[in-house]
């Protein structure tokens, strides 16, 4: 039916027929609060592009991560800044991760706080790419060459060997559940990560962590 008939305004007379009748509601519970670990002690880090977004210590983290469940928040998400980079990403998979010692410690002191770790090789990698890089063929043959056919051949020197770094993103998100991760949330960019994380958790025992979806 249509006006007259047909009056929306009706069902936004008064608050308590607004409240009953809205399909949408915004609460702290249904809020996500993301925190970026570093390595240190007593950190507090302000990021320059984001304000009032810190980089954290492990002890800052669990501190931010206790304000943040007394607000009524029910989940956190973790990014890790490692101490170091390499071409094996292995600030993101090993046992002492700054991640996982994050987890560890706010699992420890925060009750009943899901925490959700992002699961991405960028951060980690010395190249700052979301996989493992090689040299293509091009690239190959371009350094062989010589002059401006060699400077004309430079963008496509690299590429990305998207199922070895499957292997890798697995093996992250393995060590996160190992130390106690409630959520792993891919947001990298390799084909087929979902499937791989998968069978990677459910195969080491995991069968119960949930994996989600996050887009940078």
């Amino acid at each position: 039916m249509a006006f007259p008939v047909h009056r929306m305004r009706r069902l936004r007379a008064s608050t308590g027929l607004r409240n009953l009748v809205r399909e949408t509601r915004l609460s702290p519970a249904n809020l996500v609060y993301p925190l970026f670990v570093c390595p240190g002690k007593g950190v507090r880090k302000a990021i320059g592009s984001m304000p009032g977004v810190f980089n954290l210590s492990v002890d800052e983290a669990v501190k931010e991560a206790e304000a943040a469940r007394s607000l009524g928040i029910p989940a956190i998400i973790l990014f890790g800044l490692p101490e170091s980079k390499d071409e094996q990403a292995s600030g993101a998979w090993i046992d002492d991760g700054i991640v996982q010692q994050a987890t560890r410690a706010i699992k420890r002191e925060v009750k009943d706080l899901l925490v959700i770790g992002d699961v991405c090789l960028c951060e980690y990698m010395s190249h700052g790419h979301c996989g493992v890089v090689k040299r293509s063929a091009s690239g190959e043959s371009a350094g062989k060459k010589s002059g401006a056919a060699a400077a004309a051949a430079k963008d496509a020197e690299y590429e990305i060997v998207n199922d070895a770094s499957l292997e890798i993103l697995a093996k992250t998100s393995v060590s996160l559940a190992k130390a106690g991760i409630d959520i792993i949330a891919p947001s990298d960019m390799m084909d087929g990560r979902v499937a791989a994380i998968r069978a990677a958790l459910d195969d080491s025992g995991n069968q119960n962590h949930a994996d989600s979806f996050l887009r940078c």
